[in-house]
């Protein structure tokens, strides 16, 4: 009988037992494909823990809810599939009096509703059509809602930055219909790294590739503390890459584009829909936020691939932006131009702070890295973005670090055997200091098969938690998440 042996654990399948669709490579069973391994590893279960064990004491003033967004595949993956291509899992983390109940919700997608009903894989590879069975045609298969949880103007949003946002019952958890505000919106995607301006009340967004085409097309949205779309401006990029996150300051917004491009013979032939350029340079579009986009000015850097942007300002005719930036490509999983394997030691983050000058007629750019600081999904305190501010936060390798840029110091919470995930600040009160809060991460820990959601004092990283929220379960990356106090909860 044919065997098919797979990396990690010892694991020989019959190939006659792996499931088969017309137009659909073999799948692989999860832990053969190195997105998929260890804590990585999908559960594919929905939960309700209704009261967490809790270790230490949860802060009395830490009352609402954190909202989390991640990918969590239902059925086995394809060879060489990646993480990003993953059915969308919500999850939230309730803190009330004290206790913490936890509650996770698969996205039901018409994506996930249809390869439910089938029991099977039936959608392939990432954004690419070419590889799915034929009884997919015509379906919305890249709307998994698996990047970002958003809470804005009383809606919860499970947000893909190549769709529209699905809207979730902040309770529930359920599913509700996907939301386009009412028709107002003419694009056909939106970011799922908004910008929320912390003094109107607006969410700031893009869409690319919007009009459905892999021609260049963006557009900026705005749209209105009460959810209405109060703006919306077409153009283009100079090339058709990879524009995950974007800037915004008091008075200016920053498109990012990076070399990461599409190809339609390549994706036609069953490729990635996305392969590294080194020879491209990173664009940065840069433009007033009360001018029109045909004013964008787009400077060009090269070695300069940023994943995510902890925060942005504007100081005189200098724009700052503070991102992980890596000489080459930061996404892995995508092979370069020439189909060959992209360095990982290249794609290593650095926060580096980049300082744009318009006052100059040159592309006159100063890089700064920030001393030590390698990590990913950076933030900052929400009530300080688009200005200027002093305290950002990463998910580090070691732990969860937190970075100084006044004194540029970086003080780390390191996490002996276990694994954290995105930080999110909370502030201890609506007028406490800027960087008076909590730090919430998940962290898994392989060894005790389990998860803990810390909950730390971000001015005193050294210390313990003030509280470890433990679950009986591990839990996969969720990329993106928003803590939403009780009183905004409709």
């Amino acid at each position: 009988m044919a065997t098919r042996a797979v990396s990690g654990p010892r694991l020989d399948i019959p190939t006659s037992q792996l499931p088969t669709l017309p137009g659909v490579p073999m799948s692989e069973p999860f832990h053969a494909i190195p997105s998929f391994y260890g804590t990585e590893t999908p559960l594919r279960f929905e939960a309700d823990v209704h009261d967490c064990e809790v270790i230490g004491r949860i802060p009395s003033e830490l009352e609402g809810t954190l909202y989390r967004a991640g990918p969590d595949t239902q059925f086995p993956t394809l060879a060489a599939d990646n993480i990003v291509n993953g059915d969308g899992m919500v999850s939230s983390f309730d803190f009330r009096d004290g206790h913490v109940a936890f509650k996770c919700r698969y996205v039901k997608t018409e994506r996930f509703l249809k390869e439910r009903a089938a029991r099977g894989r039936l959608y392939g590879k990432y954004r690419n059509q070419h590889t799915d069975a034929a009884e997919t045609h015509g379906t919305d298969r890249d709307n998994t809602g698996n990047t970002t949880a958003f809470f804005h103007a009383g809606r919860l949003l499970a947000l893909r930055e190549d769709s529209y946002p699905h809207q979730i019952d902040p309770d529930t958890l359920e599913t509700l219909p996907k939301w386009d505000f009412a028709g107002q919106l003419k694009g056909m995607s939106l970011t799922a790294h908004p910008k929320i301006d912390p003094v109107t009340g607006e969410w700031w967004s893009y869409g690319f590739y919007c009009r459905g085409t892999l021609d260049a097309d963006m557009a900026l949205q705005v749209i209105d503390a009460k959810g209405k779309v109060v703006r919306e401006e077409f153009f283009q990029s100079p090339y058709a890459g990879l524009a995950h996150d974007f800037g915004v300051t008091r008075e200016h917004v920053i498109f990012a584009v990076m070399p990461l491009t599409t190809d339609a013979a390549r994706i036609a032939a069953g490729g990635d829909f996305y392969a590294y350029d080194p020879d491209l340079p990173s664009l940065w579009g840069i433009m007033r936020r009360d001018a029109t986009v045909d004013t964008i000015r787009w400077f060009k850097l090269h070695e300069c691939v940023s994943g995510h942007i902890m925060n942005a300002y504007t100081d005189g005719d200098m724009v700052h932006i503070d991102a992980t930036i890596s000489k080459g490509s930061a996404f892995p999983f995508f092979n370069d131009v020439h189909g060959n394997k992209v360095d990982p030691a290249q794609g290593i983050p650095l926060v580096t702070r980049l300082s744009f000058d318009l006052s100059s007629a040159e592309d006159k750019v100063t890089r700064t890295p920030f001393p030590g600081a390698m990590g990913e999904m950076p933030r900052c305190d929400p009530r300080y973005a688009m200005a200027a501010y002093r305290w950002g936060f990463i998910k580090t390798r070691n732990g969860i670090g937190r970075l100084d840029w006044k004194t540029r110091e970086l003080a780390e919470h390191v996490i002996p055997g276990g694994s954290s995930q995105e930080p999110v600040f909370v502030p201890r009160r609506a007028d406490s200091a800027e960087g008076d809060g909590f730090l919430l991460s998940l962290v898994n820990k392989p060894a005790e098969g389990c998860a803990e959601l810390y909950v730390l004092d971000a001015q005193h990283m050294e210390a313990p938690p003030l509280a470890r929220v433990r679950l009986p379960f591990k839990q996969p990356m969720a990329f993106h998440g928003n803590f939403v106090p009780r009183a905004e909860r409709p």
